[in-house]
């Protein structure tokens, strides 16, 4: 496997040499005056766009074949044409004096590839498939133009104007390059897309502020409510389904706090240098590592010190999340916040498992329920949910028994079909299906284990068959039943 060293050349003032006069050297020739390179276009004939740029004076066109010499103090050269034989004797030569040449589509005679380029004022994106797949380049530019608007030329022109003055007020490197990565992560980028350029100014000052007081060692005294605290959904597992912006979010934080579902890979995605705080339940307690009004206390605290917090809940902060509470309490303590929506396992669980939780035929409204308030005393209307077409119950495994019994109990038939998914979207994601009868007992055989969701109504109906009935099939295939 061949690689090939990236690297984005100064052609000022520079010879550049290309060799063809057709749509393929047309492109090429621009893209080398666009970089500022003196270009000599060499072919019998060419476009109409080329005569016109030698009419203005901006390119030399020789109106002849390529002969040896033609790259006579020349840095650069593409060759453009068709033919194979020109472009081994134009790598002849250019071996020979030592100019980089690029042969359109002729890799043996190329010692450079040219990308597929992306531009936004001076952020520049290049693609490289290594000469194997031009389109596919082409095609992975564009994707990434979707990303890249112009907003960070914006952003980018606002950092090169501070580039000398960081380096006298924060003369630490260390410190400097942390700052550098704190403020390209911040929501500054956010200020600029809205228009907003003196915010962005006023927040990337905060940071810069909030740096320079830390070196030599001392610590900065931040402006009291200068942090923000970002409420994001992690989703239901995946670390692939958390959005776009709580991912944006996660890579700008400078303290995570997270509960246990969400996923290890994702608290990774957090720069090396961010604090991350646990206050999830640990495995077999009963309650969190922290209170929640503790939780709350450390959310304002910390963003009270001037600091980007990232409170990071799995699924969705508002279904069964605590997320409400917190905002709450930050509105109360005037700490601005904002919430990240994220994708909620009472729909990705079943879906993850090929079980809608409406359909047209079966079912056109459902119910999210907290498995956990379902032990013992209850105020749920168990004699509405028992009507409900479908039923999703989140963190309810360990009250599947009851739950189960209840709604057999208050009028639903023992045969209605149900479902537990545990560890949903997760490569370890197991399915159980049954009745609302025979559910509770094969879930136990199984062996299931938190988390886990329940999905219980007629929507099973069109789940997949090979998914419904593997429990049955796997015991139909067991030594003992053989």
């Amino acid at each position: 496997m061949t690689h090939f060293y990236p690297a984005f050349l100064d052609l000022r003032g520079r010879r550049a040499v290309v060799i063809g006069g057709g749509a393929i050297a047309e492109q090429k020739v621009m893209g080398l005056l666009d970089a500022g390179a003196r270009v000599t276009v060499i072919s019998p004939s060419v476009s109409r766009r080329l005569d016109d740029l030698e009419v203005a004076g901006r390119v030399t066109i020789a109106r002849r074949p390529y002969r040896p010499g033609d790259l006579a103090g020349a840095f650069l050269a593409i060759a453009a044409t068709d033919d194979r034989a020109a472009n081994r004797a134009v790598w002849v030569e250019a071996e020979a004096r030592g100019v980089l040449l690029n042969a359109v589509d002729d890799l043996p005679h190329c010692s450079f590839i040219a990308p597929a380029i992306h531009r936004q004022g001076d952020v520049t994106v290049a693609v490289s498939t290594a000469g194997k797949s031009p389109a596919l380049a082409v095609r992975l530019r564009e994707r990434i133009g979707r990303l890249i608007g112009p907003e960070y030329a914006t952003l980018l022109e606002l950092l090169g104007e501070l580039r000398s003055e960081l380096a006298q007020r924060v003369p630490d490197a260390r410190i400097r390059t942390r700052l550098w990565y704190r403020i390209v992560d911040s929501d500054a980028i956010e200020s600029v897309r809205r228009g907003d350029v003196a915010g962005a100014r006023r927040r990337i000052e905060q940071l810069v502020q909030a740096a320079a007081g830390r070196r030599n060692g001392r610590t900065a005294r931040p402006t009291r409510g200068a942090g923000i605290v970002s409420i994001v959904g992690a989703g239901p597992g995946d670390p692939g389904l958390i959005t776009r912006r709580g991912l944006e979010r996660l890579r700008a934080a400078e303290v995570v706090v997270y509960d246990r579902l969400v996923h290890p890979d994702l608290l990774e995605e957090a720069p090396p240098w961010a604090e991350r705080i646990f206050v999830g339940k640990r495995p077999g307690s009963e309650g969190h590592s922290l209170p929640q009004e503790q939780i709350n206390t450390l959310l304002i605290e910390t963003a009270r010190s001037g600091r980007v917090v990232v409170r990071l809940k799995g699924g969705d902060p508002f279904v069964f999340g605590r997320g409400a509470e917190e905002c709450e309490a930050l509105r109360a303590a005037g700490v601005p916040y904002e919430v990240v929506p994220g994708v909620t396992s009472a729909i990705a669980a079943p879906a993850a498992a090929g079980i809608p939780v409406t359909h047209r035929h079966h079912a056109s409204a459902f119910a999210v329920v907290a498995g956990h308030e379902c032990e013992e005393a209850s105020d749920l209307d168990w004699d509405a949910l028992a009507r409900l077409p479908a039923l999703v119950f989140l963190m309810g495994l360990r009250a599947l028994p009851q739950i189960t019994a209840r709604l057999i109990a208050h009028g639903m038939p023992e045969e209605t079909p149900a479902a537990v998914i545990a560890s949903a979207t997760l490569p370890e994601q197991r399915t159980v299906t049954g009745t609302l009868a025979t559910l509770a007992e094969r879930a136990e055989v199984a062996g299931l284990e938190p988390p886990a969701t329940l999905v219980v109504g007629k929507v099973m109906a069109s789940a997949p068959v090979a998914e419904r009935d593997w429990l049955a099939a796997a015991a139909c295939l067991s030594p003992g039943a053989m």
